[in-house]
């Protein structure tokens, strides 16, 4: 069992329904996604409607109005059943073998944690998408902190801090000496969504595509396959502009 962890709140319900339609859509059977929200009375009844349609078991939890985005996550930690735990933001998007995939490499590395090496990050006021490769910053910090899939039982406390609280777990999994698996070439599978109202900056996430986007020449490799991902989204992106150093890529991902 895999217990998917959202953290929303009532502005972004819209990116919500999509990534709970993403959680629906998972090949993985075993999971349970648990949503937490400091919402209204009125946010809360919204959630559990969206909720109770879905194909798959979603569980919301109302929690105090004021606690730090560490906090929200402590308690969606405190309430999962699943063996493993993973981070399921709500303003992202999720491949249908997302978990699947991730799951299965960190069965095989005999690991406590497991991480995405790299991802799409998609600016849809823009229309563009960039392929990162997070491989680029130093080991042991070249993963995507935000894809966090672990084994429950080894989890550690986040700090009740706004942000920033997925750096500080990482290097605690760092400190302790923890088997990590680091899943390459998959980035196609995770959505990094800049949508205007994000914990980070425009700058933050045009400065990431900036320094770790792939060349024209990995990409072109990738074509293909990028093309049969993403067409395999529901809604998909439609039409899609992939920026890089001579030009760019046209892709049409169905809606």
């Amino acid at each position: 069992m895999i217990s998917c962890l959202m953290v929303t709140q009532p502005a972004r319900i819209e990116l919500t329904r999509l990534a709970i339609g993403d959680f629906a859509a998972q090949s993985h059977a075993q999971r349970e996604l648990i949503v937490v929200h400091d919402g209204d009375a009125a946010h809360d009844a919204l959630l559990v409607r969206i909720a109770q349609a879905c194909t798959a078991q979603v569980r919301v939890l109302r929690q105090r109005p004021g606690m730090t985005l560490g906090a929200l996550r402590n308690a969606a930690v405190a309430a999962a059943t699943g063996d493993f735990v993973c981070q399921w933001d709500d303003d992202d998007r999720y491949h249908p073998e997302r978990l699947a995939l991730q799951l299965r490499a960190l069965t095989a590395a005999n690991a406590n944690f497991g991480f995405l090496c790299d991802q799409l990050h998609w600016f849809p006021a823009r229309g563009e998408m960039y392929w990162d490769d997070w491989n680029r910053e130093a080991y042991p910090l070249n993963v995507v902190q935000g894809t966090l899939l672990a084994r429950r039982d080894r989890m550690p406390a986040y700090p009740q801090i706004a942000r920033g609280e997925d750096t500080a777990v990482l290097l605690e999994i760092l400190r302790r000496g923890e088997p990590i698996a680091r899943l390459r070439d998959a980035g196609w599978c995770y959505v990094y969504v800049y949508h205007g109202h994000n914990v980070f900056t425009a700058e933050h996430h045009a400065a990431i595509s900036r320094a770790k986007c792939l060349r024209v020449a990995t990409l072109l490799q990738r074509e293909a396959e990028l093309r049969r991902r993403l067409s395999e989204y529901r809604p998909g992106f439609g039409a899609v502009r992939m920026p890089h150093e001579v030009g760019h890529l046209e892709i049409i991902a169905a809606h």
